[in-house]
């Protein structure tokens, strides 16, 4: 009798699927899942604004400035014009305040107020010379220490804190009184000091732009060496730190250095647009984190970033604070604000509410004039069309910029 076993098939063995196999089906799903879910997350996380009103609102007038006794037409319309009161914030406008600081202190070597309406795609920078006068809480002079007061303020009331934790004081307490005195909503700041602008730069692949006139400038005060010839080239982060600080030979002295500016952060921005690879995203965040200081969460970065790629460049508007330079008796340079000019521009490209900033609530405390000074006073409230007003509105977008529409007048 033959033996059972012999008889019976023999079942075939169970294959076993390889270990690697396994891995790559696990690793292609999480990724088809982190495609997916950042696909939506793009789609539908928006960034929260705060909705509160963080200026005075109520229509009381000013304290009236007396007019100073010049020759020069002066505007006195300091009437209250009753607002709706209502102040409904829109959440798809939204206002930051950008900082880079000088190697040598904690002074701001440039500010700008940095407007992005993501309905209709535009974007508004208004740069503030470093030299503004300012006198609100603790500061009272250049508007460019306003960050390092309100830093050492904090500092004097808790001596603990790290110096990050200082930095992110100055600079919330920088926003605070801005939004006092301008009647603005700042949802965010962002503080970068040169090493981090060149680092920047440098991860993009440069900047390409046509510098227009040779730079020949040395400080070695500040350690600073400026040597560029005129001509169409790529900056890298050196040259470029070295282009934006150059202020020598321009008959407007720090106005034809902030011009200048406009001319770079408008190629800056030109050459974000077409750089944005696989291999230069990595490189751009490494020195975004490491040289950036922001209260923006990560998660509104990502969109924020998303959304400014695609704004065109003719939608791009630069402007400068309005208003004049003036030279005191002690011998001291300030930069005066115009008051009705830089209300107008306020009204036109930083006010993200429904109901219009007035006059009667515009600069309360006259923040941005020395009340005591008839030279600050004229200026200040002078009308936008006077001749003591030198820096008026002038405003270019990014395309004229790009065509070389914008100006800067040499000695």
């Amino acid at each position: 009798m033959k033996n059972n076993n012999n008889l019976q098939k023999r079942r075939p063995a169970k294959r076993r699927i390889p270990v690697y196999k396994i891995v790559l089906a696990v690793l292609v799903i999480v990724l088809l899942a982190a495609i997916v879910g950042g696909a939506a997350f793009l789609k539908l996380h928006k960034p929260s604004v705060d909705t509160d009103v963080p200026f005075q609102t109520d229509t009381e007038p000013p304290d009236t400035i007396d007019p100073p006794d010049t020759t020069l037409p002066v505007s006195t319309d300091t009437e209250p014009s009753a607002p709706s009161g209502s102040f409904t914030r829109d959440t798809e406008v939204v206002n930051f305040l950008v900082v880079w600081r000088d190697a040598a202190s904690w002074n701001t070597d440039v500010i700008m107020l940095v407007n992005f309406n993501m309905r209709e795609g535009s974007l508004s920078v208004m740069q503030l010379p470093r030299d503004t006068y300012i006198e609100i809480d603790q500061v009272r002079g250049r508007i460019n220490t306003a960050m390092k007061t309100m830093r050492s303020a904090a500092y004097s009331k808790n001596p603990s804190l790290s110096q990050e934790e200082l930095l992110k004081a100055g600079m919330a307490g920088m926003c605070e009184l801005l939004e006092k005195s301008l009647c603005i909503q700042i949802d965010g700041y962002a503080h970068v000091n040169l090493e981090g602008f060149r680092g920047i730069v440098d991860a993009i692949g440069g900047v390409k732009m046509d510098v227009p006139y040779d730079m020949d400038y040395e400080d070695p005060d500040q350690d600073l060496y400026i040597h560029l010839k005129a001509g169409t080239q790529i900056l890298d982060g050196k040259k470029a730190e070295m282009f934006v600080r150059f202020r020598d030979g321009y008959v407007q002295a720090d106005i034809g250095r902030i011009d200048a500016q406009k001319l770079f952060l408008t190629a800056l921005f030109k050459q974000l647009k077409s750089s944005m690879t696989v291999s230069t995203i990595p490189k751009l965040a490494e020195q975004v984190f490491k040289y950036v200081t922001t209260d923006v969460p990560l998660a509104d970065i990502v969109i924020y970033a998303k959304k400014l790629l695609g704004v065109d460049m003719e939608k791009i508007s630069m402007m400068t604070l309005h208003g004049s330079a003036l030279q005191t008796e002690t011998g001291a340079w300030y930069y005066c604000m115009n008051r009705a000019a830089t209300l107008d521009m306020i009204n036109t490209y930083f006010n993200v509410y429904s109901d219009p900033i007035t006059d009667a609530i515009f600069d309360k405390t006259q923040a941005f004039t020395d009340e005591d000074s008839k030279a600050f006073c004229r200026i200040y409230l002078a009308s936008p069309d006077d001749a003591a007003v030198e820096v008026r509105p002038d405003i270019k977008n990014g395309e004229q910029i790009d065509d070389g529409e914008l100006n800067i007048q040499l000695k």
